[in-house]
């Protein structure tokens, strides 16, 4: 069987979920702009490090293919108004942030790290691994509309399922970090550093063998209290029965990315 910190968290937000998204293989129909605008500058960002291309140049390239995807675009959240946000927000961090980074190796951005828990494959594809301020670090860039709380991101299990990835493979690390790029009218970026202590990881590592556990036995239970949370959930229509609202949001792709199924 195979976890990742993307699949222990849509457990965690509803194991009927987990269900409906990697067992059944149900998508929403439409993809939401932000979701979107973070992939963008993801791809963007790993060029950037990969191959030194100008991020903003990239982001540029990546959203002008999305302009006529199937996107729930709004009066706020609109194809131009993210296109000019990502492009100031990755001209600060090229003018800003570029610099602090050092000893970047093209096969440590996205890379797949893999580990063994008593025959469950646990696998992580965290943003870079390099020196930030010459410390080896750990960075998962985020993109956001608010600044992150500080103690939020000190109990991040996604870090510390990437903490315990490295150390796993034999690779050394000195701490973890969220880069944050917020999307604001004046684009502004934050940094989270933190570590991880041997107690923790000893947590976290329990919490993987539990839902395991409860995967390979068919525990899925609804969790109602997540229905509203975030804008509502993708699968509504599927726990209400709702066949006119399936065929209208939801679809079944014939073919999904090994990606998508693994992670």
């Amino acid at each position: 069987m195979t976890l990742s910190h993307s699949r222990v968290n849509r457990y965690d937000f509803c194991p009927r979920s987990y269900r409906y998204y990697y067992i059944d293989g149900w998508r929403p129909k439409t993809k939401k702009p932000a979701l979107l605008f973070g992939d963008a500058v993801d791809q963007a960002l790993q060029a950037f490090f990969r191959a030194g291309e100008d991020p903003a140049s990239a982001f540029e390239g990546v959203w002008e293919k999305l302009k006529d995807s199937p996107v729930a675009w709004g009066k706020r959240n609109t194809w131009e108004g993210f296109l000019e946000i990502g492009k100031r927000l990755l001209e600060r961090f090229l003018a800003e942030e570029a610099s602090r980074f050092s000893e970047v190796a093209p096969e440590n951005v996205q890379r797949r790290l893999t580990a063994d828990l008593e025959g469950l494959t646990v696998i992580g594809y965290p943003d870079l691994y390099c020196k930030v301020d010459g410390l080896l670090t750990l960075v998962d860039f985020k993109t956001a509309a608010s600044p992150y709380d500080t103690e939020e991101v000190a109990l991040n299990e996604q870090l510390t399922a990437y903490w315990w990835l490295l150390s796993a493979s034999g690779l050394p690390v000195e701490r973890v970090a969220f880069c944050v790029l917020l999307k604001l009218k004046e684009p502004k970026i934050g940094w989270h550093f933190s570590t991880r202590s041997e107690g923790e990881v000893a947590e976290y590592l329990e919490k993987l063998r539990i839902v395991a556990a409860d995967v390979e036995r068919g525990r899925f239970p609804r969790k109602s209290a997540s229905c509203g949370f975030m804008g509502g959930c993708d699968f509504k229509p599927l726990c209400l029965g709702n066949e006119e609202k399936i065929q209208m949001t939801l679809c079944l792709p014939k073919e999904i990315s090994e990606e998508e199924i693994v992670i």
